[in-house]
């Protein structure tokens, strides 16, 4: 038996999310710096907090996936996600 290296790599990324008051009585928003797909974890979020509703990118108000549990909230950013205009960031809103 022959041992190869392995060629996959891990790139992990730590991302501090601007989390900011909507104005809306039930929402808040979440700025991401950088174009940013795959998991975003806000520990800050966790159920013991508050309750999400809904999450949801904010320039085209499609749904995204979560969950939410004690560890914090757990977003599923997709690859494919449109993006409006040449910002280089997104907003995900967020209902509780």
């Amino acid at each position: 038996m022959t041992s190869e290296p392995m060629n996959s790599t891990t790139n992990i990324r730590t991302l501090e999310p601007i989390i900011f008051y909507s104005g809306k009585e039930d929402e808040l928003q979440i700025f991401l710096n950088e174009t940013e797909y795959g998991e975003l974890i806000i520990i800050s979020l966790s159920d013991d907090q508050l309750k999400v509703k809904e999450v949801l990118l904010e320039e085209t108000n499609e749904k995204l996936e979560w969950k939410q549990d004690y560890k914090g909230l757990r977003i599923s950013v997709p690859e494919g996600l449109e993006i409006r205009g040449r910002s280089m960031g997104r907003v995900l809103k967020v209902t509780f």
